[in-house]
């Protein structure tokens, strides 16, 4: 085969991966591949490439942008128990008294709170697990009780 066509075998291969990843409704990934085979007609334009050295850049640019990807989502979106627990965490305004009423920040908003724990009183500043929420008043418990009643 004469090198004037390996560019362009390429530059087809790039072609129908981004033909095929534009035509689905999802991002399957393709998207690297097709980046691939472009970097690779690019190259293989300039000069002369062994196949093997050819079809290990393509490999390896998919591959590599893949896992980078795969990496930048995982960040971007976190696991949706982290993501709950976060949400479910609340700061305690005042001091609260076991089984007592307070005041708690949740999501940047004063809000009354109760609180299950019938052991300590929750300090000023302490998270607590938002548990449940009844009407406008939230149901909280201590997160050093809610790790200790897990552990048991």
């Amino acid at each position: 085969m004469t090198t004037f066509w390996v560019p362009l075998i390429w530059l087809l291969v790039a072609g129908v991966l981004l033909a095929l990843e534009l035509a689905q409704p999802t991002f399957d990934g393709l998207m690297f591949a097709a980046i691939g085979a472009l970097i690779v007609s690019v190259i293989t334009a300039l000069g002369p490439l062994p196949v093997l050295l050819q079809v290990s850049l393509f490999i390896a640019i998919t591959v590599i942008g893949t896992l980078w990807l795969m990496r930048w989502s995982a960040q971007r979106n976190p696991a949706p128990e982290r993501q709950r627990q976060r949400d479910d965490l609340a700061e305690v305004l005042g001091t609260i008294a076991p089984g007592g009423e307070g005041r708690v920040r949740w999501h940047g908003q004063s809000w009354a709170a109760a609180s299950l724990d019938l052991d300590r009183s929750i300090p000023e500043g302490e998270r607590v697990l938002v548990v449940g929420r009844d009407g406008t008043q939230l149901q909280v418990m201590a997160q050093t009780t809610v790790s200790r009643k897990t552990a048991d």
